[in-house]
């Protein structure tokens, strides 16, 4: 099925059109965005050294039954990936995300990707197999999401599937479960 994203702080309509679609077959999944009205802003030639610094879309999933550890996956509009296995340890005083990233190596078959530019934007693929996203022994969980820059405008915006109503993604109990978004 085909989604539409919406603001991630406020749940209205997000102020640039993203859709996801949805599909799963033999044992993959496959998370398709079209993200519109994009600039393709990439902060360091091909790709946003830190993650979060320029355009992109991207997916948490994962299997553990409290939902703390969880793959991100982000793919730029120029095709570069950023993969890492996230450890959530709660929150600061301030509300900010306690994060344990540890960085995967995106070459070794874990997941396949595409990007195709469009006159108004761009396309993101990231397909998976469901047997390598295992981080516990739950169902799979998982969230969609964009990052929005206008070109390198540090007021971002954030879109999202399911969206945390806060000014960041890292919000576990905003994660659904996959199957429900495959019916």
């Amino acid at each position: 099925m085909v989604y539409e994203l919406k603001d991630n702080r406020t749940g209205e309509k997000a102020p640039r059109s993203t859709t996801v679609e949805i599909t799963e077959k033999d044992g993959e999944v496959t998370f398709f965005f079209r993200a519109e009205a994009s600039k393709c802003f990439c902060a360091h030639e091909g790709y946003n050294a830190m993650h979060c610094e320029g355009d992109v879309c991207e997916v948490f999933i994962g299997t553990d039954p409290e939902r703390k550890v969880y793959y991100e996956i982000e793919i730029s509009p120029r095709g570069e990936i950023f993969l890492a296995k996230v450890t959530y340890g709660g929150a600061d005083s301030e509300g900010i995300p306690i994060l344990q990233l540890d960085y995967v190596d995106a070459d070794k078959n874990f997941l396949t990707t595409a990007v195709t530019g469009t006159e108004t934007g761009y396309t993101a693929e990231i397909r998976l197999r469901l047997e390598d996203i295992r981080t516990g022994d739950g169902e799979i969980f998982f969230n969609a999401y964009r990052i929005e820059t206008d070109g390198g405008e540090m007021d971002k915006h954030l879109i999202a599937l399911r969206p945390t109503m806060h000014s960041r993604f890292h919000v576990p109990p905003y994660y659904g479960l996959l199957r429900e978004y495959l019916a």
